[in-house]
């Protein structure tokens, strides 16, 4: 075996022993948590928004407080605002990754499917024509307080 084989051997031989030992003692640390926020644009007149609250409260919510339960998603909820531009009505939902969105928002849509039907239209589709959605990676926030101190103390 030539000089520079031997010296290769041994330096590839230290690395399969040292590195892995180094990878194993640092914490990979965990992605941060996936927000979706759907905007839509809806008519809030003639009660439409009292009937998109009433279906969002009374139809909507108890599906997805079940995903919450069962570990899919972190949490969902929704906003009105009655100022400021077109948008007025706000869906968010955070889960660990965009595909735990994508998928917990297909189980949620079979679930009410299930419940009223396919064909039955709600309150959202009828008074609100559009729609917007909106994928963000987080970052520190008051719920993570433990995690964020120790990244600058915010």
């Amino acid at each position: 075996m030539s000089r520079l084989s031997g010296a290769v051997f041994a330096l590839v031989a230290l690395a399969a022993i040292v590195v892995p030992g180094t990878a194993l003692s640092q914490e990979a640390e965990p992605d941060p948590p996936v927000l979706r926020l759907s905007f839509f644009m809806c008519d809030f007149s003639g009660g439409n928004g009292d009937a998109i609250q009433e279906e969002i409260e009374t139809l909507v919510m108890p599906v997805w407080n079940a995903l919450v339960d069962e570990g899919r998603v972190e949490s969902y909820g929704y906003v009105f605002h009655w100022w400021a531009d077109e948008w007025n009505l706000g869906i968010y939902t955070i889960a660990p990754s965009l595909q735990a969105i994508i998928d917990a928002e297909e189980e949620a849509g079979e679930r009410i499917e299930a419940q009223v039907g396919e064909d039955t239209e709600s309150a959202i589709g009828s008074a609100c024509p559009h729609h917007r959605d909106g994928f963000y990676t987080m970052g520190p926030n008051t719920d993570m307080r433990d995690q964020a101190g120790a990244a600058g103390g915010r």
